[in-house]
């Protein structure tokens, strides 16, 4: 059944929820989002990854990062903020790609309770609400994007610490397996041989095989491969109202059956099954 998410695709938006209606529901973001847990816990899906979240977690979501509520307790409130994806490259091309891959690798953070930051996170979100409810000021617009650049900024500022000792400090494994990742996210509606993306990485399949297995909890690269196609097909078929060959095509499939059996082969279900859930 398809939901109105328009809301996590729109130029700025502030609201405190509970996400539910992101629960088992894949959605791939267009924009990206900032969120403040402030009661409760969750098990979230970013991408391939699961985040637990608890009481004063941060989480930063990117733009075209497939995201999912798994579950989470009746208590869970987060405090969210959500912003275009223009809005993040302009400051991501002066921030570089490390800042970028250390988000993707590290999208949550919890303080301790009291922590100073803390609370600039707290300030930084009732900025955001206060610009966001002022729609009549001439300036919202211009006000808007300064406050993501300015929030940007000040993350990169007091992260600047992890991420470089973290970046350093990759492996060469580590580092094939980041690169994997990021080709994954852009080729997976095209490609699910694992062969195109050793090539691309300039490694042999059997190279890139032991980079999985010592980078990640999958056996293969072939593993991670079909998890990320299958979370595509989930967004597409409960985010759009493409047609199950339509997808097919979209997807580079075969044809409509092949998909069928590809998608029952990995969850259970047969999409038509899924797109009623």
């Amino acid at each position: 059944m398809e939901k109105d998410l328009s809301l996590f695709n729109g130029a700025f938006w502030y609201d405190e929820m509970n996400l539910d209606i992101l629960l088992n529901y894949p959605f791939r973001m267009e924009g990206g989002f900032i969120l403040l847990c402030i009661e409760g816990e969750a098990v979230v899906s970013v991408g391939v990854q699961k985040c637990e979240i608890t009481r004063n977690t941060e989480m930063i979501v990117l733009p075209g990062t497939t995201f999912y509520l798994l579950n989470a307790s009746d208590t869970f409130r987060v405090r969210i903020l959500t912003f275009p994806k223009d809005m993040y490259d302009e400051v991501s091309l002066r921030l570089g790609v490390p800042f970028s891959s250390y988000l993707r690798e590290t999208p949550s953070f919890t303080y301790p309770i009291g922590s100073p930051l803390l609370k600039n996170i707290e300030v930084w979100m009732d900025m955001g609400k206060l610009i966001y409810e002022d729609k009549g000021n001439q300036f919202n617009a211009l006000m808007l994007r300064n406050f993501i650049q300015n929030y940007l900024l000040w993350l990169y500022d007091k992260s600047i610490h992890y991420f470089e000792q973290t970046v350093g400090k990759f492996s060469r494994k580590q580092e094939r397996y980041h690169q994997f990742m990021s080709l994954l996210d852009t080729h997976c509606r095209e490609q699910r041989d694992a062969l195109f993306y050793a090539d691309k990485l300039c490694i042999t399949l059997s190279y890139l095989r032991m980079v999985c297995h010592a980078c990640s909890s999958f056996a293969s690269p072939k593993e991670i491969i079909d998890k990320r196609v299958i979370l595509e097909i989930k967004v597409l078929l409960q985010s759009t109202d493409y047609t199950i060959q339509e997808i097919s095509q979209l997807l580079h499939f075969p044809d409509q059956s092949y998909l069928g059996r590809y998608f029952k082969r990995h969850t259970g279900m047969s999409a038509s099954e899924y797109r009623e859930l």
